[in-house]
């Protein structure tokens, strides 16, 4: 249990939870609205959210250059929906069943 909360406690590890939570949740929002496939879109929307997430990083525009932790929790958040949400309405559109 304490090497759970030790990894939970890590900055690094929350922030990429983050970009993940963030990019399968607005993949799968805008699939659902272009009657997309969940799956396409569940699955880019994770890929879409961590490349957000480690691109903007590489940039020198992460979210640890932030103070506060509430304001590092929103932008890795929103930097994570924003990459899933376009990934993930590709690959749901993409894996759209055709019929």
């Amino acid at each position: 249990m304490g090497v759970l909360v030790s990894i939970l406690s890590d900055p690094f590890f929350q922030s990429v939870l983050l970009a993940s939570v963030g990019g399968v949740v607005a993949g799968l929002a805008i699939a659902r609205l272009s009657a997309g496939n969940m799956t396409g879109a569940l699955l880019g929307g994770m890929i879409g959210g961590l490349a957000a997430h480690f691109g903007l990083a590489e940039a020198g525009l992460d979210a640890a250059a932030l103070t506060g932790m509430a304001l590092r929790c929103l932008r890795s958040l929103l930097e994570g929906a924003a990459g899933g949400a376009a990934l993930g309405w590709a690959a749901g559109f993409l894996m759209k069943p055709k019929g």
